[in-house]
């Protein structure tokens, strides 16, 4: 990258946020139950902290610190392998697979600036802040995120657009 980037052969202004399925090297059929803990969304703090203030702000009363916010998890579910870093997969009604998820951001030439693999039923969403923040860091002269309607969220929006950075999401033809 270091190279690429010397040779002026890089171009991070704008840059091309997507996931990709990679097929696990694991049977269904030898799945196991396990216990998962549902993430919970990185910005429901920030969320309850913007909602408090605005409360203050009308005169209503603040949330109270010891209300515990809904369980967002621990539902037992077969989705895991014996490899735990991969996750079911559904494509469609019927086509089921264990996979990891490859979420990349590339520039317009099609190097790949950041990367990051997580089990293949994890939303891009939810992979978003992670590979985001990479590469903001690595990449600080980014201007416009360019990502599809998987990353069209309330969060994912405010965090680009608080960033001073441009969300494009590519519209679709009838």
């Amino acid at each position: 990258m270091e190279e690429a980037g010397t040779a002026g052969a890089l171009t991070p202004t704008a840059v091309f946020i997507d996931g990709a399925h990679i097929k696990a090297c694991a049977n269904l059929k030898k799945k196991m139950k396990q216990e998962v803990p549902a993430a919970a969304k990185r910005y429901q703090e920030e969320l309850l902290a913007e909602v408090s203030a605005d409360r203050e702000a009308q005169g209503k009363k603040p949330l109270d610190d010891g209300d515990e916010p809904p369980e967002i998890g621990g539902r037992k579910r077969d989705k895991t392998s014996k490899d735990p870093e991969c996750g079911v997969f559904y494509k469609g009604e019927h086509k089921r697979c264990f996979a990891y998820e490859a979420h990349t951001a590339c520039d317009k030439n099609g190097y790949v600036l950041e990367a990051v693999v997580t089990p293949g039923n994890v939303h891009e969403s939810v992979a978003f802040d992670d590979v985001y923040g990479k590469l903001i860091q690595s990449f600080p002269e980014v201007e416009t995120v360019v990502a599809d309607a998987a990353c069209k969220t309330p969060h994912i929006c405010k965090k680009v657009f608080q960033n001073g950075r441009v969300l494009s999401k590519p519209t679709s033809v009838p």
